[in-house]
């Protein structure tokens, strides 16, 4: 409830005040001079002060200046018996937000109250809103941070485990222990891919994601990225197709390119039951864009969640259920795929849509314009 200070030196005037102020919904204390209504503004929490200007001791003027100093969203409109324009521009100008002439009109008065308080309110959501975004950019700082030592901490030990792991691979096989040495080869893998993908996250937050466009074959792109999945699509027996031109030549940069459709499609794998479909189509349309999407028969998304798929660490799974894998259904993972796909593509000037309909499937077009220049972004 807004609370407002009515300061005037006519006891009538005050109860006049305080009763109408009541039954307008407001909260109200009274004092009888300017004196005695800084000791109050300074003990209390007011949203508006009403004044009356000619007062003994400490004037409303005087009042209104000192109580500004100390407390500048503190609002305030003055009351006089004197209402000439000189007065009107003096108090406006020590910060005054309105007044009011005596005698008092209250029917004005309650519209004046009411536009004042509005303006509080406003002023208040302003400064809320201002507080909320400072404190997401820390936590955006913070995550950055986290995310840039995390990923140089853990390149070195990880990189040395997996070298170790490899060196070995040979000399462990047929022994008691294969089982066991196999589920740690497998478990370096997986921190592997989880620092690189922090490691391309680092990058990015960083600006330091540079492009080098090139033109190059989108086939062979594809083909080398289905070659490397094809343990996986045979062990989930899903039916992939590609639908365009062997000799269709994009411009982007490959590498770059190449990680948004293998996360493309590693996506669809996790969450197309087994034996689904999954199919990748390619044009480039009239305005030279292309026009790349991976579409499958999947468990969709969910229409109130499509707006969040792109942001950083976001899962649809239920996080409680998480359960670590890139290729089982569902299998979960850091949540940062979807956002290193938007990044790559905005990078290259470009969008990512999707559509989506639960238990129908998903389709996620990349549209990325074709007649950049080619060479280092």
């Amino acid at each position: 409830m807004m609370k407002i200070l009515v300061v005037d030196d006519e006891s009538p005037i005050l109860t006049l005040w305080q009763r109408f102020l009541e039954r307008w919904g407001y909260q109200s204390d009274t004092a009888a001079d300017g004196r005695e209504a800084l000791d109050l503004i300074r003990a209390g929490a007011y949203h508006l002060v009403i004044t009356d200007l000619a007062m003994p001791n400490v004037t409303g003027q005087e009042l209104l200046r000192t109580a500004k100093s100390e407390q500048p969203d503190l609002q305030f409109i003055v009351t006089t018996g004197y209402g000439t324009i000189e007065v009107a521009v003096e108090t406006m100008k020590a910060g005054a937000f309105d007044f009011l002439t005596k005698p008092i009109n209250f029917n004005h008065a309650e519209l004046v109250i009411a536009k004042c308080l509005e303006s509080v309110n406003a002023h208040q959501e302003n400064l809320m809103l201002r507080r909320k975004n400072r404190d997401l950019e820390e936590l955006n700082e913070l995550k950055e941070k986290f995310i840039a030592i995390t990923s140089h901490e853990l390149r070195t030990p990880v990189g040395i485990i997996s070298n170790i792991v490899e060196l070995l691979t040979p000399e462990l096989k047929s022994h008691p222990g294969e089982s066991m040495f196999r589920l740690i080869s497998r478990s370096s893998q997986q921190l592997n891919e989880i620092v690189g993908q922090m490691h391309e996250l680092s990058r990015m937050n960083s600006a330091k994601l540079v492009l080098a466009r090139a033109p190059f074959e989108l086939h062979i792109l594809c083909r080398e990225i289905m070659d490397e999945l094809k343990f996986v699509l045979d062990k989930r027996k899903h039916r992939i197709t590609m639908i365009f031109p062997d000799k269709m030549t994009v411009t982007a940069d490959r590498l770059k390119f190449k990680k948004v459709v293998r996360e493309l499609l590693q996506n669809a794998i996790k969450f197309t039951e087994d034996g689904g479909e999954i199919s990748i189509k390619a044009a480039i349309d009239e305005g030279n864009v292309l026009n790349f999407s991976v579409s499958d028969t999947g468990i969709g998304i969910p229409q109130e969640n499509l707006d969040k798929i792109f942001h950083l660490f976001y899962e649809v799974g239920d996080s409680l259920h998480h359960h670590t894998s890139k290729d089982e259904f569902l299998g979960g993972g850091m949540g940062v795929g979807l956002s290193i796909v938007s990044d790559i593509v905005k990078a290259h000037d470009g969008t990512v849509e999707v559509v989506s309909e639960v238990n129908q499937g998903s389709r996620f077009i990349v549209h990325i314009p074709q007649n950049t220049a080619v060479g280092n972004a």
